[in-house]
């Protein structure tokens, strides 16, 4: 379906599997900026950013498998299987190479794009990325982590229903797994949470950025640090206003400069 807003086009694409839906916004033939949402999240999170790149720039915004309009794929696909199915709606829906914009854990997804469909990226613009382990804890933090765990393995263990099960996750489990059973997506959750990236990051060539906010609690801003230490020639922002969230709305003006930037090869 198209709709006309004031000469700006917005194609809405409905998704089989092995495609994505997606908004285009933007003037410009074709898309030239690719953005992915985080979990549990669509493409709505990032039109403040397209937006305010629609003079120049056309921008396709998608819902990854699982999440908004798109149908969650048939297994539980870990991160290298989101990279491929978005490797194949590059060239079947682009054509040409784009600049990746992830948030969290579309970040994931594009780092896995980056290392396994190179030649599909021009730029990488990383988030509040998701992609590798949180540093060691305290040991009483491990400590204060195994007790809390062994209590719900024995609660778990007497529940009887349904209904108990799902109230001790919510006791016990973190906010995104306890929406993954809502959402139907456990498997795949449990398949990508617990993915290490770290070894394949120095693989990656394309010209990337790493942005963090100070206040974010989920990827926080020394996982950023991390991922752009790892990566050849990445350069890691530190924007102190924002946590998780907000970076995409209150900060969407700065993920739009940056994204523009390395649409038009300029350092950022």
């Amino acid at each position: 379906m198209l709709k006309d807003m004031g000469g700006i086009t917005k194609l809405i694409c409905g998704a089989n599997r092995g495609s994505m839906h997606s908004i285009e916004i933007g003037r410009g033939e074709t898309p030239e900026i690719l953005f992915a949402h985080g979990w549990a999240r669509n493409h709505r999170d990032f039109i403040p950013a397209a937006e305010a790149l629609i003079a120049r720039h056309r921008s396709i915004l998608v819902d990854l498998p699982g999440f908004g309009e798109t149908p969650r794929p048939a297994e539980g696909w870990d991160t290298r299987q989101y990279a491929d199915a978005a490797a194949a709606f590059i060239r079947e829906r682009i054509g040409h190479p784009i600049v990746w914009v992830g948030h969290s854990f579309g970040g994931r997804v594009g780092l896995r794009l980056a290392v396994q469909h190179p030649d599909l990226l021009k730029g990488l613009l990383l988030v509040a990325a998701a992609g590798l382990k949180s540093p060691p804890r305290p040991a009483w933090q491990r400590l204060k982590g195994r007790l809390r765990s062994a209590q719900y393995r024995r609660l778990r263990q007497r529940a009887h229903t349904e209904d108990e099960i799902i109230a001790l996750e919510k006791r016990f489990g973190s906010a995104d797994y306890i929406q993954s059973r809502a959402l139907g997506l456990r498997d795949i959750f449990l398949a990508s949470v617990n993915e290490d990236q770290a070894p394949d990051l120095p693989k990656i060539t394309t010209p990337t950025v790493v942005m963090s906010g100070a206040r974010d609690t989920e990827t926080p801003p020394e996982m950023g640090r991390r991922m752009a230490a790892l990566i050849p020639n990445a350069r890691f922002l530190l924007l102190p206003e924002f946590d998780h969230i907000e970076v995409l709305h209150r900060g969407h003006h700065i993920v739009a400069l940056r994204a523009k930037e390395l649409v038009e090869g300029r350092p950022a």
